[in-house]
């Protein structure tokens, strides 16, 4: 983690005398590349339990510094969902930014789960909801491949490292509600089933994050999740996770997959 570290400080040096939020950034890399384990770290004013240096990082440099999840409302109690909530950054991040919102978190990994339940226990909402389950296009017990991390992921297939979780009808379970002010969805692939599965509530929502994973052997579904998206009256941007040189000929998988891209999306005005 050390190397990478340094490489990124180094293309955003000037930043550390303009930016308080890019220092802030650097001293937290700089925690994490100590060589010793670190279970716990203090941050934005809470303490977190982690289960990946490098993970929390990119984290915590995509919610805190990119503000990759804020949206303009005017509601004073929005409702927003968050889909792969994780050790729970992004919760907390948005119950310090919309303190008076309904948080509904979905977390299907166990381990995971229970330090996201540790680290929100310190929030004193009383619209936090957590719920250790995934979401999907039926109710059912699916095998879940995981990692203790941040890379778990529904399975078709069982080994050592997969374990059975339960899932829900997301669709069903967007019904209940007449408005969503935001949906995030970082589900490591799932999205390839779920956005089309919801599609019909999406008007509902007025903002949206997807993360789109590619896995190599799949065929490409980005068309597919941006046509229902445009179909609901969402415009869009799309952000790679990772700047590649020869984009082309690169043939190099991102994290296990051939494309992994930010998706934020808002209604049209």
């Amino acid at each position: 983690m050390l190397k990478g570290f340094i490489s990124f400080f180094f293309s955003g040096f000037p930043k550390v005398f303009i930016q308080s939020a890019y220092r802030k950034l650097v001293f937290l890399g700089l925690r994490l590349s100590w060589p010793s384990q670190i279970k716990a770290i203090s941050v934005a004013n809470q303490r977190f339990q982690i289960n990946d240096k490098l993970g929390f990082f990119w984290q915590y440099y995509e919610i805190y510094y990119k503000q990759f999840y804020r949206f303009n409302t005017a509601s004073s109690s929005p409702v927003i969902i968050d889909c792969g909530a994780n050790i729970g950054l992004s919760a907390s991040w948005f119950l310090q930014n919309y303190p008076q919102a309904t948080l509904i978190c979905f977390e299907p990994d166990p381990i995971v789960f229970g330090k996201l339940s540790k680290n929100l226990s310190q929030q004193r909402s009383a619209k936090l909801v957590l719920r250790n389950e995934a979401v999907f296009t039926k109710e059912a017990t699916m095998l879940f491949k995981s990692d203790g991390k941040d890379g778990g992921m529904l399975s078709n297939e069982a080994s050592a490292d997969v374990i059975e979780v339960k899932a829900i009808d997301f669709n069903s379970f967007l019904k209940g509600f007449e408005k969503i002010d935001m949906l995030k969805i970082d589900i490591e692939g799932a999205e390839k089933e779920l956005v089309p599965h919801i599609a019909s509530q999406l008007h509902k929502v007025e903002n949206m994050f997807i993360e789109y994973h590619h896995h190599p052997i799949q065929t490409p579904f980005l068309a597919d999740i941006l046509k229902h998206l445009e179909q609901a009256n969402f415009v869009y941007r799309i952000e790679s996770v990772v700047k590649m040189q020869n984009p082309i000929s690169n043939s190099r998988l991102i994290n296990g997959y051939f494309m992994q891209a930010n998706i934020f999306a808002t209604k049209r005005r």
